[in-house]
């Protein structure tokens, strides 16, 4: 194989194993700052979507699992007092979860308590 067919699969190679490996040029991106603000904007989108959750707890900082990833963090939803682990994302439709209840209008709650991976919590009316 000659030097002129070599680099081009070198990069190749590198560039693949820089995003499979979860660094994707330089890891994640998210200051702590950011996450938090994406957390925000993910719980927001989350109650948007699905009727009746009664807390959001963040499990952990959210980011990029890879290269052209888009932001994802992971928690735990508590709906009827039951826990559901879910993945969110800071747009409305992103998140997934395990199988959620449907719950009936009437038992809907009027706030939701919202637990950070920093600690930090706040009531979202």
């Amino acid at each position: 194989m000659s030097t002129r067919t070599r680099f081009p699969i070198a990069v190749i190679a590198v560039a693949l194993a820089l995003s499979l490996g979860g660094c994707g040029l330089g890891g994640n991106g998210v200051d702590k700052e950011t996450n938090l603000v994406n957390q925000r904007k993910a719980a927001v989108a989350f109650i948007g979507d699905k009727r009746g959750v009664q807390r959001i707890t963040f499990t952990r900082e959210g980011g990029r699992s890879g290269f052209g990833a888009p932001w994802a963090v992971n928690a735990v939803i508590t709906i009827g007092g039951h826990e559901y682990q879910a993945i969110l994302g800071v747009k409305s439709g992103s998140g997934v979860s395990e199988p959620l209840p449907i719950i009936p209008v009437e038992d809907v709650p009027t706030s939701v308590s919202v637990i950070y991976s920093d600690g930090s919590s706040e009531v979202i009316e």
